[in-house]
């Protein structure tokens, strides 16, 4: 029997008899034996991005000595490398939906790589700002490519804890930044921490060379033939609007929007919070949270995963339900944070709220690969990652700042809502020897971002089973218009 009579032509339904070289319906197809080594090699370059992010979260106080920058340009370098990363990430993934994605993987590596030594060879400013934007342009495009080289090697029922794997290079990273960076200072420079840090990464980008580059969608048990027929068409205007209202996306993306809002405050304004209204020392502070706040990462990110993917083999709703629970969980342990007496309990709830803050990575980009033509998964990564930062992160920071410092005035604290804040305990605090800030008070805004997170993913669990099952059938199906086009037969009059 042809192909053509086991499914209809260009835009017809699907026949449930899968054309020759598939998986039973449904039955995703198994991860090559070289997707485990692909995952490592995928690990490794993502934690040596990782690693530069947080060795100059680390050392950005001797950078800002040594340059004279104001305490505004060093909280800026930061936003720009999250801002320049999120404008370029989906034309990154256009890019990455059509070419092959192990070279444009080796130039990400490179741009990166010689992005952090021209950080450490930096004497001004300008030069800074300029290496801190090629940093976030090359990291956030080996982000895409590799997210979308995993969905496409390993099959949907351990592609959760595949992607938890691969998230687990950012704790690492952590670890090496903020453990190294003050030690390399201190021994070296921190012009040498940066040449050091971004070396490794040339020998990187030129092994990227020799990945393998998989058809886009092999692990979903679709007929290779007609996944290299989806990948040379492409996906059509249309399909890029069904991708804005696809609930399940949609629903995926703000909820890790409002957990990344929830995280980009916590860690920028954590050490001031622990030392000015916790009195935990502040020489305490950096070593405990170098420790505490990458194991937590670890920690959350494994177990959800792990249990995503364990729950989904009998609910696929776990998917959505996992970080939403897990989101709900986080709030009373924030509220410890900002309201318990004991530093121990204080420091517990900190790793716990870390956790839990960060068990919806594997899970999220796990829906977002189930519902998502993989002809167009780089630019669904791309936009994601562009849509959590710009509405997450970037702007976290100055909104706590802005609510400390409206909330330090002894008028706002005079007004009704100030007097509710401190019969909470939310007061201003004098910090550092800065004017009077209510960081209590600017904390108070993370629980409700959480809450606004659990509700938009429960509410994106009733539609994944259905978009899973229609973005399978649509890549079953012919594409509805041919590439390149046929021309048109014309009878004789």
């Amino acid at each position: 029997m042809s192909q053509s009579s086991n499914e209809s032509s260009a835009g017809g339904v699907p026949s449930p008899v899968p054309p020759s070289g598939a998986s039973p319906l449904g039955e995703p197809r198994p991860a090559p034996w070289w997707a485990w080594g692909a995952l490592g090699f995928l690990f490794l370059a993502q934690m040596l991005g990782s690693f530069d992010h947080w060795l100059f979260t680390a050392l950005i106080l001797p950078i800002g000595l040594e340059l004279e920058l104001l305490d505004e340009q060093a909280a800026w370098l930061s936003s720009l490398t999250l801002i320049a990363a999120s404008l370029w990430a989906p034309t990154l993934g256009f890019f990455a939906d059509r070419m092959r994605r192990p070279r444009l993987a080796a130039l990400a590596i490179a741009a990166a790589s010689l992005a952090t030594i021209v950080t450490g060879m930096a004497a001004s400013y300008d030069q800074l700002q300029a290496a801190r934007v090629l940093v976030g342009i090359g990291g956030v495009s080996f982000r895409v490519i590799a997210l979308t080289l995993l969905m496409d090697l390993f099959p949907r029922g351990v592609r959760a804890r595949v992607l938890a794997i691969y998230f687990l290079a950012l704790p690492a990273g952590a670890a090496l930044g903020l453990g190294l960076g003050p030690a390399l200072d201190i021994g070296l420079t921190w012009h040498t921490a940066f040449l050091i840090a971004g070396a490794p990464g040339l020998l990187v980008a030129m092994a990227a060379l020799v990945l393998p580059e998989p058809a886009r969608g092999i692990s979903e048990g679709v007929a290779v033939p007609r996944l290299r027929l989806h990948e040379a068409v492409g996906p059509s205007v249309e399909d890029y609007v069904d991708l804005m209202v696809n609930s399940s996306y949609t629903y995926s993306v703000f909820g890790l929007t409002f957990t990344t809002f929830v995280i980009g405050g916590l860690f920028y304004w954590l050490p001031s919070f622990l030392t000015g209204v916790r009195m935990i020392p502040a020489d305490r502070v950096g070593p405990m949270l170098a420790v505490v706040l990458p194991s937590a990462m670890a920690v959350g990110i494994a177990g959800g995963g792990w249990l995503a993917d364990r729950w989904s083999k009998t609910n696929p709703r776990a998917l959505f339900l996992v970080p939403a629970g897990a989101a709900l969980a986080a709030i009373p342990v924030l509220l410890v944070v900002i309201f318990g007496k004991s530093q121990t309990a204080v420091v517990v709830a900190v790793f716990a709220a870390t956790a839990l803050l960060f068990a919806n990575l594997g899970p999220c980009f796990a829906i977002i690969a189930r519902v998502t033509a993989p002809n167009m998964r780089a630019v669904a990564c791309g936009s994601a990652l562009a849509v959590t930062h710009l509405l997450g992160d970037v702007w976290s920071p100055g909104l706590m700042g802005w609510v400390a410092d409206v909330f330090g005035q002894t008028d706002s604290m005079a007004t009704p809502f100030g007097k509710a804040l401190a019969a909470l305990g939310a007061t201003p605090r004098v910090i550092a020897g800065r004017d009077p800030e209510n960081l209590a008070a600017a904390f108070l805004t993370l629980p409700p971002a959480l809450a606004i997170a659990a509700v938009v993913l429960l509410a994106g669990a009733w539609h994944l089973p259905r978009e899973t099952a229609l973005m399978l059938a649509k890549l079953r199906a012919a594409p509805p218009y041919s590439f390149p086009p046929q021309p048109q037969s014309r009878e004789n009059p």
